[in-house]
């Protein structure tokens, strides 16, 4: 059936006609602040307007529902419509911006899902009749649950948007008030109508005023947006730039009372306009006492400062500078200042930075020159080895060939030199291959602790029986002082007897007519004890630089000192990788002239210190 138009619901479509058409004019001004949540309020009160129309035109309930459902489109669309709008125009929340309003959407469209399902769970409506007594038809419905909800958040909405629109009038000068008196008069017309709905108080019965009110609120809005023009003349007062300032700025008269002060200053003050303006600037700055007495009497400066401002240190680029009035009178103060600690720290870190590179830079030409020299040494030790393992193969082959040759002519005397020599090279070609292996498994991570009980004499007595033929050859006496409470302790007795061998054979080839001591000690009282080894010669001595360069692989010792004493440059390097890899030291002390002293540490057990039940375990 075609609707029943009335007085009532003609006026309502002149309405919505008038509200799509600021809809419109708004729409094309949607680049200015608050244009576009305008366009979309005007367009959801059209939807409003309409629907409510033809709903007070039906003459059958499923043709009344439509419209009543297509009413409350444009319903749930205006509070947040208007809190968007009213967000935007006075610039209160930035988060609110045109990419998030959706957020404030949610609700609404829960509402719209919940009201065209309603048949099937009734939280909105839990009954409705349609009312035709009268000049008009009128929904009645018992409300249900979600109806309250809806109408909780449209309160909410509607109260936060007028909030921010009375603050915003606070803070703006007096030349634009009557535009925003009309803006609030948009949506407290309605309100009110709708309160006197819902609350049952209107004397027309059931009939929705609040569509009715939205004339007072089409008036305020055709007023403000042609009358006034409030989407071209956007208040942009002096006080207004000011507030938006991102520097700080305080003006002081000439007594010393701050006159003027905007939002970024009041942030760093830590103090309400209401507590700042009108009193003496000593008072306020009485916190930062030092720096109000230095900047008390200067009227021209430009430097940087650091504040403590909410216990956090920060940097200030300080401006003073005079004012004057238009017959340049000097009528005070202005104080601007700029948050500078980001580029402060940035600045800080640059250089930070910048050390860190050049130590990053002499790292790396240190480990070059290391490089080189590693690689130098590497040759050197590759020369080095083919005459090392060509001499002790030369020997082996000449000697065997001699016994070959005459082992049924020649006496077996000499026979037993050359087994003897033969014996000899083969041992030194044995502790040569030995040591690079052994070099190449520590610079793979592949040398390992075997740790067991062992006796300390023993293993002594065995380091001296080896290097006998080496002190005899020099004429060099050995001296044995060995503590007696160090006899059995645990460790690696193989690892103990390489560096104590090491040592002492080192001392006995650099050492000619002379004394080799050998000392084995229980040092410090700590837990657990140390076991001390220390060898001493009474040989050349060694230089600083010579010492520097002992525990460097392949670092073969000078040609002149003789090709038998030159070794391979790798048994000091091992012993002191062991010594490391035990838990303890290996230092050398010399002086040219004087001897030398090599000493190296381990902590370790002695037997009876161990618990009796570790010792019958060992």
């Amino acid at each position: 059936m075609h609707p029943v138009f009335n007085p009532y619901n003609t006026l309502l479509l002149v309405l919505g006609i008038v509200a799509l058409f600021i809809a419109i004019y708004a729409w094309r001004h949607r680049a200015m602040p608050g244009a576009l949540p305008l366009s979309v309020l005007a367009c959801a009160l059209f939807v409003w307007l309409l629907g409510y129309a033809m709903e007070l035109g039906s003459q059958t309930m499923s043709v009344a529902l439509w419209w009543v459902r297509l009413e409350f489109a444009g319903i749930v669309v205006v509070p947040v419509a208007w809190l968007w709008f009213a967000a935007e125009y006075s610039a209160s929340w930035a988060w609110l911006d045109r990419r998030r309003v959706w957020l404030l959407g949610v609700l609404p469209l829960i509402t719209m899902l919940v009201i065209v399902t309603n048949a099937y769970h009734r939280l909105f409506w839990q009954s409705f009749v349609l009312v035709t007594d009268g000049p008009f038809t009128i929904f009645d419905s018992v409300h249900g649950p979600w109806f309250w909800v809806h109408t909780a958040y449209s309160y909410l909405c509607l109260l936060a948007g007028a909030y921010l629109i009375i603050r915003f009038i606070r803070q703006t000068p007096g030349l634009f008030h009557r535009q925003i008196v009309a803006l609030v008069v948009i949506v407290v017309a309605p309100w009110i109508g709708n309160v006197i709905y819902l609350s049952g108080l209107s004397p027309w019965g059931k009939l929705d005023l609040t569509p009715f009110t939205l004339i007072v609120s089409l008036t305020g809005m055709v007023w403000s947006v042609f009358g006034f023009r409030v989407l071209e003349l956007r208040p942009i007062a002096r006080d207004m730039v000011l507030q938006s300032m991102s520097d700080g700025m305080i003006a002081v008269d000439e007594k010393g009372q701050i006159v003027e002060a905007n939002q970024a200053a009041l942030r760093v003050i830590g103090l309400p306009a209401e507590h700042v303006l009108g009193r003496h600037a000593r008072e306020v700055l009485a916190r930062w006492s030092d720096v109000a007495a230095r900047y008390r009497d200067v009227t021209d400066i430009a430097e940087e400062i650091d504040l403590e401002v909410d216990g956090v240190q920060r940097w200030f680029e300080v401006r003073i500078s005079p004012i004057y009035d238009a017959r340049r009178v000097y009528r005070g103060r202005l104080f601007v200042w700029r948050d500078v600690t980001e580029a402060r720290l940035m600045r800080e870190e640059l250089c930070r930075n910048n050390e860190q590179l050049l130590a990053a830079q002499q790292a790396l030409i240190d480990a070059r020159d290391a490089a080189e020299a590693g690689s130098r040494a590497r040759s050197a030790f590759l020369a080095h080895m083919s005459h090392e393992i060509r001499t002790p193969l030369t020997a082996i082959i000449g000697y065997c060939q001699l016994l070959e040759a005459g082992l049924e002519h020649q006496p077996f005397s000499q026979t037993r030199q050359d087994i003897e020599a033969i014996h000899m090279a083969a041992g030194h070609l044995f502790d040569l291959v030995s040591n690079v292996l052994e070099m190449v498994r520590i610079e793979t991570g592949r040398s390992e602790l075997h740790e067991v009980s062992f006796n300390v004499a023993e293993i002594v007595q065995d380091v001296i029986t080896t290097v006998q033929p080496i002190l005899k050859r020099h004429r060099n006496r050995l001296r044995v002082e060995h503590a007696e409470d160090v006899e059995q302790i645990w460790g690696d007795p193989a690892k103990v007897r390489q560096v104590l061998l090491n040592l002492v054979s080192n001392a006995a080839k650099f050492t000619v007519d002379g004394v080799v001591t050998v000392r084995v000690t229980r040092a410090g009282d700590g837990s657990p004890p140390r076991v001390q080894f220390q060898v001493s010669d009474t040989g050349p001595g060694m230089t600083s630089e010579q010492i520097d360069r002992l525990f460097t692989p392949f670092a073969i010792a000078p040609e002149h000192i003789g090709r038998e004493r030159r070794g391979a440059g790798l048994g000091l390097a091992i012993s002191e990788y062991y010594c490391r890899l035990m838990g303890g030291a290996l230092t050398i002390e010399s002086m040219p002239g004087q001897g030398t002293t090599a000493t190296f540490w381990l902590p370790t057990l002695l037997l009876h210190d161990m618990p009796a039940t570790e010792q019958l375990a060992c």
